[in-house]
């Protein structure tokens, strides 16, 4: 059960690499953008299956992870993710000399330096990829992970929108290598905040669901468990995947449990218990703090909450019909000013995020499901 177990999906890495193409039917030139919660193995499949498999139909990689360094400015990820792939792809002599392309690359105003001490020129977004893709001799795949993390910045937006014009600039040439684009996001609502709204920078592309681990991966969890454990302590393939939907369809969540069902002092008579009866105790251990919190709060929080989980990346707190319907669930009608000062308490406690521009969201997916929880 260790950090190295991988269950490879490749029919759905061959599906999101063909999209990966200039074909007017199934390439898709406006990017990917594929939203999933954070732990349901979204960075091991693009790093394990996506990446190895663009590369071996003739592609070039390169990848970033927005999640990475949560202090840093995305901008600044980003521009070294280019600068170090320069690096990457440039001689020896080239390195030791200091006679790399630029002295610098910038993106969304945010310098690393690539050859200090050069008298070269500093270079955009758009020439990085341009040169990666010269050097390399490829089409470039750039891979954004958790990408709504540029929206915490303004110059991570305006990293963005650099990158829609690379692309256009880059595929609208009548030679050289073409740039594709994908997107991945714990947060599908914040991932919409980047395509959605008509001063979105990808305004008009699609945010598709990123396929979940399933029961290929808990039955083969099981086979590689069951023969570690005796014979009157195995586990049940059924239970396991019933965990693992409880669970949210992530693998850490479901090792926890597993470590406490089956590996823990209880031995075979705790797997008398369901792991089904664990993982409904666990999730309810998280919902306990939900309960809290959303108890902590004032009764307008709270109806904000609510019609914020109904409508989505819809969501306009200030609009008529918005207000309608808190006045209906409050008894009376809250003003504006009301309701801003209710969503600044939310964003300050770390229930609602919302980015320099774009719209409110919750911070916690899993708040979802549990204000939304039959009573």
């Amino acid at each position: 059960m260790g950090d190295d177990f991988h269950i490879p999906r490749p029919e759905q890495a061959l599906a999101l690499a063909a999209a990966l193409s200039p074909d007017p039917v199934f390439g898709d030139r406006a990017g990917q953008f594929l939203a999933a919660p954070r732990r349901t193995g979204k960075s091991t499949f693009l790093r394990r299956e996506l990446i190895p498999l663009v590369t071996g139909r003739g592609q070039h990689a390169v990848y970033v992870d927005l999640w990475a360094d949560r202090d840093a400015d995305p901008a600044q990820l980003m521009a070294h993710a280019l600068a170090d792939d320069l690096r990457r792809l440039a001689s020896l002599t080239e390195r030791v000399m200091g006679a790399l392309p630029f002295r610098a690359i910038s993106v969304g105003g945010v310098s690393v330096e690539l050859a200090p001490g050069s008298v070269q020129r500093t270079g955009t977004l758009t020439d990085a990829l341009m040169e990666i893709g010269r050097r390399a001799g490829k089409d470039v795949v750039f891979i954004v992970d958790e990408a709504q993390h540029a929206l915490n910045s303004a110059r991570g937006l305006d990293a963005m929108f650099a990158l829609k014009a690379a692309r256009d600039a880059m595929n609208q040439r009548p030679e050289g290598a073409r740039l594709y684009l994908v997107f991945t996001g714990s947060h599908r609502d914040k991932l919409a905040a980047l395509v959605l709204d008509h001063r979105a920078p990808f305004f008009g592309a699609t945010i598709r669901d990123f396929p979940r681990l399933g029961r290929a991966y808990t039955d083969a969890l099981v086979a590689r468990i069951n023969p570690r454990l005796a014979q009157d302590n195995q586990l049940d393939p059924g239970d396991v995947a019933r965990a693992f939907e409880l669970l949210g369809h992530r693998p850490e969540k479901l090792t926890e449990v597993i470590r406490e069902h089956a590996l823990g002092e209880p031995g075979s008579a705790g797997l008398r218990q369901t792991v089904t009866a664990r993982a409904d105790a666990l999730r309810a251990r998280v919902w306990a703090q939900f309960d809290s919190d959303f108890g902590a709060l004032g009764s307008l929080q709270r109806a904000l909450l609510r019609v914020l989980v109904e409508d989505g990346a819809a969501f306009a707190p200030f609009a008529s019909p918005t207000l309608a319907r808190l006045g209906a669930i409050l008894g009376r009608v809250p003003g504006t000013s009301e309701v801003q000062k209710a969503l600044d308490a939310l964003r300050e406690a770390g229930i609602v995020w919302r980015p320099a521009r774009g719209s409110y969201a919750l911070e916690d997916q899993d708040m979802r499901d549990w204000l939304m929880r039959p009573a």
